[in-house]
C-alpha cells in the first residue's frame, strides 16, 4: 500500500472552521481577471451596474488592454450579440464614460466591439412559498430542546427553508 508523503496541515486560524468562499473569491477572480487583462476586475463583476440592464443583456466585457507600461486609456473589448453592434458603436462615448466613472480614472479610452453570442441572463429564483402554520409549529417543536439559542434558531430557519423549497418543487 502506497502512502502519501505530503499531508495537509491547516493553519491554526482555520483549523476548526471552514473558510467562506466569498473570502477567497476576490483573490481568485483578481488573478484570473489579471490574466485576461482586467486591471479592475470589478468591471466584469459589476457590468450590469455600470451599463444598466438593457445593455448588460446584450453585451459582455471580454478584456481591458493597455499599452505596454500604461494603465490609462486602454481598449475595452466587448462581445455583442450580432445586430446590436451598430447601436453599441453609437453608444460608445456613453459606455466609456460610465466605465471610467465607475473606475474613478480614465481606464478605457476606446471600445473594440466583437460579435458573438452573449450567454442569457439567469432568471432570479422563484420566491419561496409560505409554509403552513402547523408545519412551522412542528419544526419549532423539534428544535425546542436545543439549549444554544443561535443553534436552535439556525436549525429552525434551515428546516423552514427546506420545507418551503420542497413545497415550491412540488414535493409533499
Amino acid at each position: 500500500m502506497v502512502q502519501a508523503t505530503k499531508t495537509f496541515e491547516p493553519s491554526a486560524k482555520r483549523r476548526f472552521r471552514t473558510e467562506p468562499a466569498s473570502a477567497t473569491l476576490s483573490t481568485l477572480l483578481r488573478s484570473a481577471a489579471g490574466k485576461r487583462g482586467f486591471a479592475a476586475a470589478e468591471i466584469v463583476t459589476h457590468w450590469r451596474l455600470i451599463v444598466g440592464d438593457r445593455l448588460a443583456d446584450c453585451t459582455l466585457p471580454e478584456r481591458l488592454r493597455f499599452e505596454r507600461g500604461g494603465n490609462e486609456g486602454g481598449i475595452l473589448e466587448v462581445r455583442v450579440d450580432g445586430p446590436l453592434a451598430l447601436e453599441i458603436q453609437h453608444l460608445e462615448p456613453q459606455i466609456l464614460d460610465k466605465v471610467n466613472s465607475f473606475c474613478g480614472f480614465r481606464a478605457a479610452g476606446r471600445l473594440k466591439i466583437t460579435r458573438g453570442r452573449v450567454p442569457p441572463r439567469k432568471a432570479p429564483p422563484a420566491p419561496l412559498p409560505a409554509i403552513p402554520a402547523a408545519e412551522r409549529a412542528e419544526i419549532d417543536r423539534l428544535v425546542a430542546t436545543i439549549e444554544n439559542d443561535n443553534l436552535r434558531e439556525a436549525l429552525a430557519s434551515l428546516g423552514r427553508t427546506m420545507r418551503a423549497r420542497a413545497l415550491r418543487d412540488g414535493q409533499r
